[in-house]
């Protein structure tokens, strides 16, 4: 290898290193745990729904994950196949009051996800857990979440996904 180019590689390696290196500290420091379970959910219609589509739910949580969540839709937005399959996209601010892990606090999540207004009211559901309080401040991870939600019946869904301790 001649020295310009061993000369490239090294500068490489410790460019990723710097890159990198705070990443792995950051990880290093956080213990993520799995998590399951389930919840049902109810629409919440009236003067104490705050979201500008109109759209708020209640939830109750069971398994990893224990308490009750209030959430209000920030967006629904059809695409051009709505038409066809009934499917919408959304995007909503949740907080969920209870306990995972033996700690206690709120979790503050961002969910985005799709669901059927037609059928059986398929929904998913990306769950990104931004911060907490209490005995959870500071968590953060993603749950997964899948089922039905029909509006004014509500629905059940199972999650699956990660809580990150720091």
């Amino acid at each position: 290898m001649s020295s310009a180019r061993g000369f490239r590689v090294c500068v490489t390696l410790g460019v990723l290193a710097i890159v990198l290196g705070p990443a792995t500290s950051t990880q290093a420091a956080a213990h993520c745990t799995s998590v399951s379970g389930s919840y049902v959910e109810r629409p919440v219609t009236g003067p104490s729904c705050t979201s500008p589509v109109g759209l708020c739910i209640e939830a109750t949580y069971r398994g990893d994950i224990s308490g009750t969540a209030e959430g209000r839709a920030t967006a629904i937005v059809p695409t051009a196949d709505t038409p066809t399959t009934t499917v919408q996209l959304f995007t909503s601010d949740s907080t969920l009051t209870g306990r995972t892990r033996g700690r206690t606090g709120t979790l503050l999540i961002k969910n985005a996800g799709a669901f059927a207004s037609g059928g059986d009211g398929s929904i998913v559901d990306l769950q990104t857990i931004t911060g907490g309080t209490g005995y959870l401040a500071g968590v953060t991870g993603a749950i997964r979440a899948q089922g039905t939600f029909s509006f004014p019946g509500g629905g059940r869904s199972r999650y699956t996904g990660t809580v990150c301790f720091h």
